[in-house]
């Protein structure tokens, strides 16, 4: 069994910028609701195809991430055939390996696990998703002290990809299914990412 997959990645969540719970520290507000977005230019786990399908996960957990209890929603392209669902799930899951595996022991409740269309844009630093009718968020990127170029974070301890994140702001986050949320002005991360197992 093995993958890799890579394309482009952002997530949304209700801390103020910059979310400290990359560097190990408790969240600003008093849980943490996070919404991650994915989109697969290339890639393939055990010979399935997964070229241009999309996932999403929605994350409520305790103000101190590290101390577990999460709970998740995930979310799987519809577009994908069952084969390609199977794949994606098991990627984005963290039951295939790989990096997301790593985020397993902190999972308390799977909420859910179901399909949806899931449409992904991305253009000029901004980003959205929306997953049917139960989620929208949109981010952009925000230019650092030279005005042209991103701040990045290299290296945290904490996160859902490896890669270097460039800092962003959500500008309407929106989430109605397992729970609800309606944040917006809030923290955000892009970034490319690239998963292996």
């Amino acid at each position: 069994m093995s993958f890799r997959v890579e394309g482009e990645y952002f997530e949304a969540c209700n801390c103020v910028v910059s979310c400290p719970c990359v560097f190990l520290a408790p969240a600003t507000e008093e849980t943490c609701t996070v919404f991650f977005a994915w989109h697969i230019e290339r890639g393939e786990k055990d010979g399935v195809r997964l070229d241009g399908l999309n996932a999403a996960l929605a994350v409520s957990s305790p103000k101190q991430m590290t101390d577990g209890g999460w709970t998740l929603a995930l979310y799987l392209d519809e577009r994908a055939t069952p084969q390609q669902g199977e794949a994606l799930g098991g990627i984005f899951s963290g039951q295939a390996g790989g990096h997301l595996a790593n985020l397993g022991p902190l999972v308390g409740t799977v909420a859910g696990v179901s399909t949806a269309p899931i449409e992904f844009f991305s253009k000029d630093g901004v980003r959205r998703v929306r997953v049917g009718e139960v989620l929208g968020a949109e981010v952009e990127e925000l230019k650092g002290m030279d005005g042209s170029s991103p701040a990045v974070i290299t290296n945290a301890p904490l996160g859902a990809v490896t890669q270097p994140l460039r800092q962003g702001k959500s500008r309407n986050v929106r989430y109605s299914d397992h729970w609800t949320a309606d944040i917006s002005d809030r923290n955000a991360f892009l970034t490319e990412f690239v998963y292996e197992g």
